[in-house]
């Protein structure tokens, strides 16, 4: 038996690495799970390899194999029978972080602490700041497809109007179009009230946009970007100094400032451009003060004083918010400073530029806006209200998109380490609530498009120091455990948002179809509806008022309820066990990693019954299902009833159908009827089921006003062909209000699926229009659709593929900007290099694929115009290079 626990823990681990490049999918007609695993040699390499690895590992050390146990999550959404849904969840990326787990139990193994010194120095001061920027400076780059956006871009258009004009004034920016330097879209002013002169201002403050004006006049966006990374390592690397200081400990130090620097909260804001990355660092100066009041008890220099209160006197600057922490910081200050030598002195050092800065700042509102009132930019109105505090509170931690704890676990052991730091978390809650129940207040707390507890991240950086005194009070090697697994499933969702869904995962706004789904959790599991499991807070979009708040915040804790529980018995039940029997790193690992494993599938269990809510989604199953059988050699199996499905029997084993939704009350009424997303290149057939056949049904692939096929209900009724020659982004399905209101279910069946060999492409359309000869569908967002041509946009190069109706080549009517321009169409062997006149327009005949019946094309443009530039009466801000019309 001892011999053979090495090759059964290495054939666990092969068949979870195979496993784990698996899909599932839900045959809606039988309700039996379809299994989709890949057969190639690339995916039995790796899993040959990471069996090979483990019997190394363990083959003369046997102990050490019980860190692989919590592969046996892995096995639960294949077992041969009808599993609960919580044991789906298992099947999709959420995999990955058993993985995770798996990595740091066996590295825990290896890893002796006394042979780990840090010195508490400048050095180790440097490496700490040095790996922060590298860590924040790869995320900006991962996520450079999606930033800036929000409101970044209105803040650079605040320092393009500081660097080019001197002023606030931004209309004449935006009327230039300014911000097509760094944000591809069309950008109307922010703003809500006009100066006192008549003049565009903005409603967002100008200190962060004054803050990043040397870097963006240096190098631009890019610049800006790296001068905020810089801000935020440096910051880094000053907690951890202060937490190592006032602990006495550097490895405590390091726990701290990971717990915070590695959480998605603090991360996806040290390179944006908001104001709350920065003041972050600017409230840590503050309380790096009120530790100096104790270290300097016998100094009399008032310099550095007047530095911190320089420091300070920014954050009113930054945002209207932010002068309450500066108000509470600069009191605390005060007071402790009192009780040091040349109190005075240090006391009017400190005061100086706060005091200026107070003139100064509501002398801005009133010589722009006329009134002292800071609310002045929105109008008066602030849309706050205390009766919004308790979701709003609830949110900011605990909501699955936008909650700190939620997305950052980890930080719970920063709270708990204020009970070994009880005059740092008076002095804590003394700036942190009355600024929390400012935002909290706010009609919108998530803080519109954003990444996860923005309106927290300015009261963050300072809990690395209680985070670090909580890393050195565990007693108990259970609680180590369990602070090691809550920071490695922080990482885990840092790595995710930054890394997931091409950069849609990090920032995103509520839902319009009700609370908020976090998109991260759609991302990690398309089987299973997580999101329906954990907290949500937003409130419903058809009424934010008091008792939509309500509602979002009694739904809200009911569900935090089930989750506190289950970790807390965990948590227990592991303590107990670790007193007992868990003596070596790999068993204590592994118990850890199954303990809060089980937890997290009994918590939303437990809340998806008192929701009554149905976990399973079987649509982007199944469309996993298809697009791994077209991707290569894969094994089908139907699980339930344990045969193989051949190929050809795939597609009859799919059908994805839903209930179309009732307006009711004031809701949107032009929701679409239906929506399957990531739908992979081949034929389908559309079917509508009602109660009559009035009105008209169109699909098309994505949310806007194009359809590619408009027919009657009844033709619908009898089923809808359509096809697609390379993955799309959604099939959507909508319909006019006769159709709303008489059409019940829609289906979506599968006719053929193009193998990866088959496509064009391997990118997905994000928009599809069909003109009068061909359908286009466009793989990026760099082409402006129109009902009868489209536009490439000027400076750059757009990718689509065209289906003609029929076979033969296509023309193309290439009309240019009213500029000169140089145009590249390539398809295939086709190369066309046009130099077009102002106006110019020339034709070009693009062969087709002949096996695929479509061709990829790819078209250039070096430059282009803005209509708004040439026409006053326009507001197209579009950048449009040439205009392409299918003959």
């Amino acid at each position: 038996m001892r011999r053979a626990i090495p090759f059964a823990a290495a054939a666990l681990t092969a068949l979870a690495a195979w496993l784990s490049f698996g899909v599932i999918g839900i045959d809606t007609p039988a309700g039996a799970r379809i299994a989709a695993l890949p057969v190639d040699p690339l995916h039995i390499a790796i899993a040959v390899a990471a069996a090979a690895a483990v019997w190394w590992r363990t083959r003369e050390s046997r102990r050490g194999a019980a860190a692989v146990l919590p592969l046996l999550l892995v096995l639960l959404p294949w077992l041969p029978f009808r599993v609960p849904a919580a044991f789906l969840a298992w099947s999709g990326a959420l995999v990955t972080i058993v993985w995770l787990a798996v990595g740091a139990t066996f590295a825990s193994q290896r890893f002796d602490r006394r042979h780990m010194t840090i010195f508490v120095n400048r050095a180790t001061m440097g490496m700490v700041a040095t790996i922060a920027a590298v860590v924040f400076g790869l995320s900006a780059w991962a996520l450079s497809a999606v930033i800036p956006g929000g409101d970044e871009p209105h803040y650079l258009v605040i320092t393009q109007s500081l660097l080019y004009d001197g002023d606030l004034q931004i209309e004449n920016n935006h009327a230039r179009g300014d911000y097509h330097a760094y944000f591809a879209g069309e950008l109307r002013p922010d703003v809500i009230r006009r100066g006192r002169n008549g003049q565009v201002y903005s409603i967002h403050a100008p200190g962060v946009s004054a803050l990043v004006a040397p870097a963006f006049a240096l190098g631009g966006y890019p610049a800006a970007v790296a001068f905020l990374v810089l801000v935020s390592a440096a910051a880094i690397a000053l907690a951890w100094w202060l937490a190592a200081r006032v602990t006495g400990s550097a490895t405590a130090a390091l726990f701290g400032v990971a717990s915070v620097a590695l959480s998605a909260p603090y991360l996806l804001h040290t390179f944006t451009v908001y104001p709350d990355g920065p003041a972050s660092a600017v409230v840590l100066t503050g309380f790096w003060a009120l530790l100096r009041t104790d270290w300097e008890k016998t100094d009399g220099g008032w310099r550095r004083w007047f530095l911190h209160g320089l420091a300070l006197a920014l954050l009113p600057w930054m945002h209207t918010r932010f002068a309450v922490l500066a108000g509470t910081l600069g009191g605390l200050v005060l007071v402790r400073l009192a009780r040091t030598t040349n109190a005075s002195g240090k006391g009017v050092a400190f005061l100086i530029a706060p005091a200026l800065s107070a003139f100064a700042w509501v002398a801005f509102f009133v010589v722009v806006y006329g009134t002292p009132d800071p609310s002045a930019p929105y109008g008066g109105s602030i849309q706050s209200a205390f009766a919004y505090v308790p979701d709003g509170a609830g949110g900011l931690l605990f909501d699955q998109g936008f909650g700190l704890l939620a997305t950052a676990p980890v930080l719970l052991f920063a709270f708990a380490g204020f009970t070994r730091a009880r005059r740092l978390a008076l002095e804590w809650l003394i700036v942190a609530i009355p600024y929390l129940l400012a935002v909290t207040s706010f009609a919108m707390w998530w803080a519109g498009w954003a990444a996860p507890a923005r309106f927290f991240v300015p009261v963050l950086l300072p809990l690395a120091i209680p985070a670090a005194y909580a890393w050195q009070a565990i007693g108990d090697r259970a609680t180590r455990a369990t602070a090691v697994a809550a920071l490695v499933v922080t990482c885990w969702i840092t790595i995710v948002l930054v890394t997931g869904g091409g950069g849609r995962l990090a920032f995103h706004t509520r839902n319009e179809a009700g609370a908020t789904a976090a998109p991260w959790l759609e991302w990690a599991d398309p089987l299973v509806d997580l999101s329906s499991g954990l907290p949500a807070f937003v409130p419903l979009p058809a009424g934010t008022g008091l008792s939509s708040r309500v509602t979002a915040a009694k739904t809200g804790f009911v569900a935090v309820l089930p989750w506190a529980a289950c970790l807390g018995i965990a948590w227990l039940g592991l303590r107990y066990a670790a007193r007992r029997r868990l003596r070596d790193a790999g068993r204590l690992g592994a118990a850890t990693t199954l303990a809060y494993g089980v937890a997290a599938m009994a918590a939303p269990s437990a809340v998806w019954a008192l929701a009554r809510a149905q976990p399973v989604t079987p649509g982007s199953g199944q469309m996993d299902v298809l697009r791994r059988a077209a991707s290569g050699p894969v094994v089908s199996i139907d699980l339930e009833r344990r045969r193989r499905i051949s190929r050809d029997e795939l597609p009859s084993r799919i059908r994805v159908a839903g209930v179309v939704p009732r307006p009711a009350g004031r809701g949107r009424l032009d929701r679409p009827l239906f929506s399957l997303a990531r739908v992979p290149a081949g034929e389908y057939r559309v079917t509508a089921r009602g109660s009559a056949a009035a009105g008209w049904l169109m699909t098309g692939i994505g949310n806007d006003q194009f359809a590619l096929v408009s027919e009657p209900v009844s033709r619908y009724l009898a089923g809808v062909r359509v096809a697609f020659p390379v993955d799309v982004r959604a099939i959507v399905v909508r319909g006019d209000e006769d159709a709303r209101q008489q059409v019940d279910t829609i289906e979506v069946a599968p006719v053929r699926v193009l193998r990866t060999r088959e496509k064009l492409s391997d990118e997905v359309a994000l928009h599809a229009v069909r003109y009068a000869s061909a359908t286009v569908f466009f793989l990026d967002d760099r082409s402006f659709p129109e009902p009868g041509a489209f536009w490439v946009g000027g400076g750059r190069r757009a990718t689509i593929v065209v289906a003609p109706d029929r076979p033969g080549a296509v023309r193309f009517d290439v009309r240019n900007a009213p500029v000169e321009n140089a145009v590249t169409i390539d398809a295939g062997a086709l190369h066309r290099e046009l130099r077009l006149a102002a106006g110019e327009a020339q034709q070009v005949e693009v062969p087709l694929d002949p096996a695929r019946g479509a061709v990829l094309v790819r078209i250039t443009s070096s430059t282009g115009f803005r209509p708004s530039a040439i026409d006053p009466k326009s507001r197209d801000g579009r950048f449009l290079g040439v205009m392409v019309r299918l003959e």
